[in-house]
């Protein structure tokens, strides 16, 4: 049964996680079959996590006495030149927030999501869409590895390996093929274990000259807060797995899939 396309509202609601469960499951059954629209939405997850992590600090602090205490100015005197101000300090923060999150400028802390490669971000939205579908949570099942393995690689343009994780209690479900930045081509790989517990490996090919390929193969923790994982860079090659599950976990699991890969 074809899917009827939800509107722009039901869209957002659902990147904001303001839609019923049952809502929720259909709009992301939907963006399973369109990849595109996905990789739209994931563009905006990423880009309200960039402006949530931009400040997030000020969240914890106690708020002001200024802002407690009764005005004891007239609301007159909130007038246009200070609307304008408010107005220009928005863009400036949405600039901020936008631009951060598409490059690696090196001037804010490396643990702010503003400073996550593309690849990373992509993952994480890749993930959030595709790790609750129950009838389509891969392309193409692992009855087909093979064709899966070679299809991939031809798409990425490198060979592909997807590790092997029943030693950790994890099993190869299959893969999938999603769209990166300036339309590069992606791999999915999605696993699970005894309990119904998934986590995902995202594979992508970094462009020939990008900064980040110069970076060495170390682990690197992410966390939006639904999900986190570690990722890594090898080479043109970038890494990030993705789950729901405590972190030591996840390193075991990055350990094993990074001495096989290497």
């Amino acid at each position: 049964m074809t899917l009827q396309r939800p509107d722009e509202t039901t869209l957002h609601a659902w990147v904001d996680g303001e839609l019923q469960p049952d809502a929720a499951a259909a709009v992301a059954q939907w963006l399973a079959e369109h990849p595109e629209e996905a990789a739209r939405m994931a563009a905006i997850q990423a880009q309200n996590a960039g402006l949530q992590a931009l400040h997030a600090q000020l969240l914890d602090e106690p708020v002001p006495a200024r802002l407690i205490r009764p005005l004891q100015k007239p609301a007159l005197q909130w007038r246009w030149p200070h609307a304008l101000a408010a107005g220009i300090m928005l863009s400036v923060g949405l600039g901020l927030g936008y631009g951060a999150g598409q490059q690696r400028s090196g001037l804010l802390p490396t643990d702010t999501a503003v400073q996550l490669p593309g690849f990373v971000r992509e993952a994480a939205a890749a993930h959030a869409v595709y790790v609750p579908e129950q009838r389509h949570p891969v392309e193409v099942a692992v009855q087909q590895q093979a064709h899966l393995v070679q299809w991939l690689s031809k798409r990425l343009g490198v060979a592909l390996k997807p590790p092997v994780l029943e030693a950790q209690g994890f099993h190869l479900m299959g893969g999938r093929l999603l769209p990166g930045e300036s339309g590069q081509a992606r791999a999915q790989f999605m696993y699970e274990d005894q309990a119904g517990q998934r986590v995902t490996l995202y594979v992508s090919v970094l462009k020939p000259g990008t900064t980040a390929t110069s970076a060495p193969a170390s682990f690197e923790w992410s966390s939006d807060g639904a999900s986190h994982g570690f990722y890594w860079i090898d080479g043109r090659q970038g890494y990030a797995l993705s789950a729901s599950l405590p972190r030591e976990r996840l390193q075991t699991l990055a350990n094993a899939i990074y001495q096989q890969l290497s």
